[in-house]
């Protein structure tokens, strides 16, 4: 089969290797839609330092069963199917509790375990899901976006009614944005330094929109906020800049939270964190909004095709990764159709 095979830094080759053979509790998905991440992007660079070459990244696909494991009852070629990317062990404490996108033993699609670059992808059959009648495979590739967005609305405590700041306006970020709406925010306020992102953020329902290039953002939400800051603000960037800002705006005892995850090692203001009693978190992943992600999609409360800018080839995946990197394209969502 056809596959982008990372192999270390501005090094991803369209290679010809062999199509994987399903276990017996596995399922090989012909990959018909998947999604270009941030994160591959970032991994593309070599600069997260999470993707060990050879790999085959993509972790964002919906398709259609190719062939099935010989214990594999649930399903059968032809169905059509998106996948969770996260296989985690199911028995460790934090899987118990309902925390399994933070198992220790968690491994991911594209990350540690070869993905959907590619024309065929195998994975485990619990991490299926049936694509419902009605939705695209293009739908069923942006699942997964929409988990993690939800997740972090979540995991951010809030007050319906209450003003909420989200700061990176690219996919996440303006998935955030939707989940927030949908979960009862007041105003939202989405910064970032790309003036058409922002005024896609503003026809998605931003209250407000921040050039951070030509407004300081820290102020602006001080300014709209009487000078005590923001109850919730959600980073999307991952970088040490934006970083710092998510504490500059969150109120004495309020709640940041950050999706980011672009740089390993960041520097941070810790007397913010310390002296204002701010409440800081990781989010990673999803726990169980992926399946409400797939349902709330399909009751239509949340379209995330409309961030969708642009469709290629699976031929067209590297130099499009490429372009993404080096800044010659600013898509917001591709999407790869094979």
């Amino acid at each position: 089969m056809k596959a982008f095979v990372y192999q270390g830094a501005y090094n991803m080759p369209l290679e010809n290797v062999e199509t994987p053979v399903p276990g017996e509790h596995e399922v090989l998905i012909a990959v018909r839609s998947v999604g270009i991440c941030g994160s591959d992007v970032h991994g593309y660079r070599g600069t997260t330092g999470r993707r060990k070459p050879p790999i085959i990244m993509g972790h964002e696909l919906s398709g259609t069963v190719e062939k099935v494991g010989a214990s594999v009852s649930a399903w059968t070629p032809g169905d059509r199917v998106v996948a969770n990317p996260l296989l985690t062990c199911g028995v460790c404490e934090n899987c118990r509790s309902g925390r399994p996108n933070i198992c220790s033993d968690r491994h991911c699609l594209g990350v540690d375990m070869n993905g959907a670059y590619a024309e065929y992808v195998c994975v485990h059959e619990k991490m299926v899901y049936q694509l419902p009648e009605g939705l695209s495979f293009d739908q069923g590739a942006m699942v997964e976006p929409l988990a993690v967005a939800m997740r972090a609305v979540n995991l951010t405590p809030f007050q319906l009614g209450e003003k909420v700041v989200i700061i990176g306006a690219g996919t996440i970020g303006l998935l955030t944005l939707l989940a927030a709406r949908m979960r009862g925010a007041g105003e939202i306020i989405l910064t970032d330094t790309n003036g058409y992102r922002l005024e896609r953020a503003k026809k998605l329902g931003a209250d407000f929109v921040v050039n951070a290039v030509e407004t300081d953002p820290v102020q602006f939400v001080k300014d709209w906020t009487n000078g005590a800051g923001a109850p919730a603000v959600i980073e999307a960037v991952g970088v040490t800049q934006t970083a710092n800002q998510s504490l500059f705006m969150t109120k004495n005892g309020g709640n940041t939270t950050w999706i980011g995850n672009s740089q390993p090692e960041i520097q941070i203001n810790m007397q913010q964190i310390v002296t204002r009693e701010l409440n800081l978190r990781g989010t990673y992943g999803f726990a169980n909004e992926f399946p409400s992600a797939l349902e709330t999609i399909r009751l239509g409360k949340v379209d995330p095709i409309q961030l969708v800018e642009e469709k290629i080839p699976l031929d067209g995946t590297g130099k499009m990764i490429d372009d993404l990197a080096n800044g010659s394209v600013g898509f917001i969502k591709v999407i790869v159709n094979i």
